[in-house]
């Protein structure tokens, strides 16, 4: 079976588009992969087996294709037309489309061509979309409309023959939507460690933290991150001790604003933003590190969603320090790998962080429990299987 995937941004880095594609070759199958962006051109590629179709858009059309696809169905034609464009010269067996903005294309296509559709779901994007700032604010918010969102949304999960989603929160979520719960499949965020145990550990980034009990966050600075309650933790934090340090390595909208913050509360001595960073420096990071940040304000969307840097944070033996988002708590509580706190609470922030950092033993029971889950049930070997396990049901109900 040969199948396309379907994706609106560069590639690489999608760390789960690469993961699932790699594993879909590794059980025999062929993959190709068109990636819609703002790339400097169009042309052909191939990376490690994967045939990727890069096609180039304007900036314009790259970074407005997430927020109208429910809108304007232009969206849906530029996808369509860059499908059948490869099948003017090569054919695919099953469509794989990553994220709910690119469903649409599905409904023009399944009338051009036969194939099986997989829509692959990395977050509930319509409650993504109450949470993004972009979507919220003056102008963007005057041209989407959630209820419409919704509508489609209902709409174009009909098209699928199968549908992928991150955790069980999601799954009840969209049989709720009318999806029978048969043709949908929970693959997590989970963690391939043989691919991340293989990037190299920076003397210098374990070197610089050493010294320091360390606090770690990778990931967006977005609105629904809740960083704003963690910094402000951090200024009695350092009235405490200024050995534990807090280190934030991503980069998004908030990221001015967290540094004003910082600046004015005067903690720069023990707040170190690095920026973003390509996956093969997060390993340091992490290993640099003492305690793994989820500090999520708790939303629809953060109440269902599959944190890669999870199961980093637990894979690199790190206790987690968690707010209370229904999924996030689950797994924690469940595996016992880190303590839970209420959602932006700066009050019980601190307390827990100064409970990790007095009690070692504590420290070290949650840090096994963390990595034996991920040994044991959170890894990328458990969930490619659930992957493969999809295409040999289509291939078997041909």
């Amino acid at each position: 079976m040969k199948i396309l995937m379907v994706l609106d941004s560069k590639f690489p880095p999608d760390i789960r588009v690469e993961k699932e594609a790699l594993s879909l070759i590794d059980a025999g199958y062929q993959v190709g992969l068109l990636s819609i962006a703002d790339y400097s051109k169009s042309e052909v590629v191939h990376y490690k087996g994967i045939k990727i179709y890069k096609v180039a858009v304007s900036a314009f059309t790259s970074n407005k294709m997430h927020g109208l696809a429910a809108m304007i169905p232009w969206i849906d034609r530029v996808v369509a037309k860059q499908v059948l464009k490869i099948f003017e010269h090569e054919t695919y067996d099953a469509i794989h489309l990553h994220d709910l903005y690119l469903f649409g294309a599905a409904s023009i296509l399944r009338k051009k061509i036969k194939a099986h559709f997989i829509g692959d779901l990395h977050e509930n994007y319509v409650d993504a979309l109450r949470d993004y700032k972009w979507s919220t604010t003056y102008p963007n918010k005057l041209f989407i409309s959630f209820s419409k969102w919704e509508r489609k949304e209902r709409e174009w999960l009909k098209l699928f023959d199968r549908i992928i989603v991150v955790n069980e929160g999601m799954r009840d979520k969209n049989i709720e939507k009318g999806v029978p719960a048969k043709d949908i499949t929970v693959i997590s965020n989970s963690i391939d460690t043989t691919i991340f145990d293989e990037y190299e550990i920076d003397a210098n980034t374990i070197k610089r933290y050493q010294d320091y009990f360390t606090l770690v966050y990778v990931g967006g600075f977005i609105s629904n991150r809740g960083l704003e309650h963690v910094v402000r933790g951090m200024k009695k934090i350092k009235d405490y001790d200024p050995k534990i340090k807090l280190l934030l390595v991503g980069d998004g909208e908030m990221m001015g604003m967290l540094k004003e913050l910082v600046k004015e509360l005067d903690i720069e001595d023990v707040v170190d933003f690095e920026g973003w960073q390509p996956q093969t420096k997060i390993r340091s990071y992490l290993e640099a590190s003492d305690v793994g940040l989820v500090p999520f304000k708790r939303t629809p969307q953060t109440d269902n969603s599959s944190s890669n840097k999870l199961y980093q944070y637990m894979h690199c033996g790190l206790p987690i320090l968690a707010t209370n988002c229904t999924s996030v708590e689950k797994l924690v509580t469940e595996e016992e790998c880190g303590i839970i706190y209420e959602e932006e609470s700066e009050e019980q922030f601190v307390k827990k962080v100064i409970e990790l950092y007095e009690n070692e033993s504590l420290l070290k029971q949650l840090s096994n429990n963390g990595k034996e889950a991920i040994k044991e049930k959170y890894n990328w070997g458990v969930d490619a299987e659930k992957l493969i396990n999809i295409y040999k049901s289509l291939e078997a109900n041909n």
